[in-house]
């Protein structure tokens, strides 16, 4: 069975997510900050979230967990295939989440949970949220083609949505246009999205 290490509200949300969306069985395995299991670090040296062990799989990258749960556990609607009309807008966004969005953040949230007071803000911290909100610009893009970024609901959606729920916990939302916010809105309502973040 497909094994999710997870700590709410961190990437790992993103596979809890699509598992829920698939309705594949899979196990919870709730995780610390600072205290990693040692099963944990066997799937993911690094220590850093999400990680998964499927058998002798391990795994430690959201959005290519995401491409291997889709592969190993589909075939789902929420992987476009080459050949599909909006497959590149799919897999563009399903890697812009990650690359575009969440990455810019990283130093940004470390700072501002985790730094002494004196330093809570600094070049990077602002830097980095600059960077996230120039991104925002190609999701409203985007929109414009319609209610999600791929066609129908996708795992580029659910990468993206991650992101922004990331920027939230930062009061970056604040930046988001009413058409992201709409839709934002509308992925926090699927009931796959709020059984995940009940986990």
């Amino acid at each position: 069975m497909l094994t999710i290490f997870h700590v709410p509200r961190t990437r790992s949300l993103r596979v809890v997510w699509l598992a829920e969306e698939m309705g594949i069985p899979y196990e919870v395995k709730a995780e610390q900050f600072g205290q990693p299991s040692p099963e944990f670090l066997t799937a993911n040296p690094s220590g850093a979230f999400p990680a998964i062990r499927d058998g002798e799989v391990g795994m430690g990258e959201s959005t290519a967990i995401m491409q291997y749960v889709m592969d190993a556990y589909g075939p789902t609607q929420l992987a476009l295939k080459p050949g599909d009309r909006r497959y590149a807008d799919y897999l563009q966004f399903l890697t812009f989440g990650e690359a575009s969005m969440a990455a810019f953040l990283n130093p940004a949230f470390m700072t501002q949970f985790m730094a002494p007071d004196d330093q809570k803000q600094n070049f990077t911290v602002e830097a980095s949220k600059n960077l996230f909100r120039s991104r925002l610009k190609s999701l409203d893009a985007q929109l414009e083609k319609g209610d999600h970024l791929a066609g129908d609901f996708t795992a580029a959606d659910i990468s993206v949505g991650y992101s922004l729920g990331l920027g939230e916990m930062m009061g970056l939302d604040a930046d988001y246009s009413p058409k992201l916010k709409d839709y934002y809105a509308r992925l926090q309502a699927r009931p796959a999205y709020q059984r995940a973040t009940a986990k």
